[in-house]
């Protein structure tokens, strides 16, 4: 989360890219530093005060449906098939739409059950919603960089500060394309599935199929 743009930041990695430039000249009297910082804090209190934990899987499996299009259209013509990974974000389409609606009538219906049956469902639904995201890694981690356990978001090993979408298969790609051997589109293939299995997963949970 950020303000500004770095085409209005004329000092950006210089010499001059510190405390006093910020002070005298970025941001006097730090007014974006705070106001930044209170969107923090209202997310943090969100997270924490809400009945029911604010997550939204429906405009997350839209972003993985657009992500996983650039993601293939970086290699036309590859030898390798992406319909488990589109078959595998519509899973959390219809997964994600489905804990929707759940939330939706429970917040509704406030009055229609008692203390410990409302108190049980929602303990339930969160539980859901904070294990989809947990299943989206991975114990194994990337190829090449297993600390990375995330399979679907991971600092990209292609530049020095950018983030990828699905990384281990836009490594596996690059890799394919620079070495062009049967090996290196096999293993791209396997990345397709480890991600594909990773959604998969995540659509389980939500759906309360997989605790």
């Amino acid at each position: 989360m950020s303000y500004g743009l770095f085409s209005e930041y004329p000092v950006y990695h210089s010499l001059y890219d510190d405390f006093v430039w910020m002070q005298r000249f970025g941001d006097p009297l730090f007014h974006r530093h705070v106001a930044l910082a209170s969107v923090w804090g209202l997310i943090a209190l969100r997270l924490a005060d809400d009945e029911i934990i604010p997550f939204n899987y429906v405009s997350y499996a839209s972003e993985l449906e657009e992500s996983s299009k650039v993601v293939e259209d970086g290699c036309p013509g590859c030898a390798v098939s992406f319909s488990p990974l589109h078959k595998s974000i519509k899973q959390l389409e219809k997964a994600a739409m489905k804990i929707h609606m759940e939330k939706k009538v429970l917040q509704a219906d406030k009055w229609g059950l008692n203390t410990r049956e409302r108190t049980l469902k929602v303990r339930e639904m969160n539980d859901r919603l904070m294990m989809a995201e947990r299943a989206f890694t991975n114990r194994e981690g990337l190829a090449g960089r297993p600390w990375y356990k995330h399979m679907i978001y991971a600092s990209s090993d292609q530049d020095d500060w950018g983030t990828k979408a699905f990384p281990g298969i836009v490594s596996a790609m690059a890799n394919a394309q620079k070495l062009n051997t049967s090996e290196s589109w096999r293993l791209l293939q396997h990345e397709i599935y480890r991600g594909a299995r990773a959604v998969s997963k995540a659509s389980a949970v939500l759906d309360g199929r997989l605790t």
